[in-house]
């Protein structure tokens, strides 16, 4: 009987592997051009918009902190005394459309956004590039000696944002961007533009070393370049990004034409992204 047995279940098992390896072969090949996707971890590169959108219906949890400059001395801890946050949130409207709003102390700002991808990378065939752009508007209540109006407050930024994922390991954009103050109390023009760059260089499964530079391309008056380097580590739900900018804001039209240290005279900051991702909307 046990011989029997033996027999039939190694007749059981090579029926199965027959049946799996038949299934394999008939699995019709993807055809066409097919989406490039995960070209960086998450929607930031550091402080710059990444190529990235959020899945319909996912919610992105964000906490972005900045701490105080190298420079600021021992008795502030070189910087951990002082501290800066935004706290805020994206959500996915579309596979495309990610709608984002925080809030900031610095300059005490309200920011929204809209994220758009207007064309997806493909391999196959099709666009070798990523194409987005990003519309944000932020309404500063900070008290000024000057009390500007309601409109007087805002600010708004336009981006376009054209990158590409060359290989598994590494990805990179061109980030053209147009900031336009209603009202400024420095001597700046109210408009200004600049030139973002991001890359990607992946180091592991769940890690990445991230490089952003954005110069000011017109009058910046006394502010200075921004210029970053961050690392990216997934940790399950988590993405943690951490690093070094000279950049305290954390909205658009501050560490775009708004940074006031540099790195040259250790001006630099330590600071971190912390993103959580939340399925609220089942897209089936």
């Amino acid at each position: 009987m046990v011989k029997y047995g033996m027999l039939l279940l190694g007749l059981a098992l090579s029926q199965s592997l027959w049946a799996q390896e038949d299934l394999l072969l008939d699995e019709p090949e993807i055809q066409g051009p097919s989406p490039v996707n995960f070209a960086f971890k998450t929607t930031r590169v550091v402080n710059l918009q990444s190529l990235e959108t959020l899945g319909a219906g996912v919610f992105d949890f964000k906490i972005q902190h900045r701490f105080g400059p190298l420079n600021s001395g021992a008795r502030n801890a070189f910087g951990l005394d002082l501290a800066t946050i935004r706290i805020g949130g994206e959500y996915g409207a579309s596979s495309r459309l990610t709608l984002g709003l925080g809030r900031s102390p610095v300059e005490k700002t309200i920011d929204g956004y809209a994220k758009m991808k207007w064309v997806q990378q493909t391999r196959g065939g099709g666009s070798p590039v990523s194409v987005l752009t990003v519309a944000s508007a932020a309404y500063r209540r900070q008290n000024y000696s000057a009390e500007p109006s309601t409109l007087e407050r805002m600010v708004y930024v336009g981006q376009l944002i054209v990158g590409r994922k060359f290989n598994e390991n590494l990805s990179m954009e061109l980030v053209p961007s147009v900031v336009h103050y209603n009202w400024v109390n420095v001597n700046v023009p109210n408009t200004q533009f600049a030139l973002g760059m991001g890359m990607r260089r992946k180091l592991t499964m769940r890690s990445s070393i991230n490089l952003e530079w954005i110069p000011v391309l017109s009058d910046r008056g006394d502010f200075y370049n921004s210029f970053s380097v961050g690392m990216d580590v997934e940790t399950g739900g988590h993405v943690f990004q951490m690093g070094f900018t000279n950049s305290i804001g954390l909205t658009e039209n501050l560490f775009l034409t708004r940074n006031t240290t540099q790195w040259s005279n250790a001006g630099v900051r330590f600071g971190f992204n912390l993103s959580r991702v939340f399925t609220l909307v089942d897209p089936r």
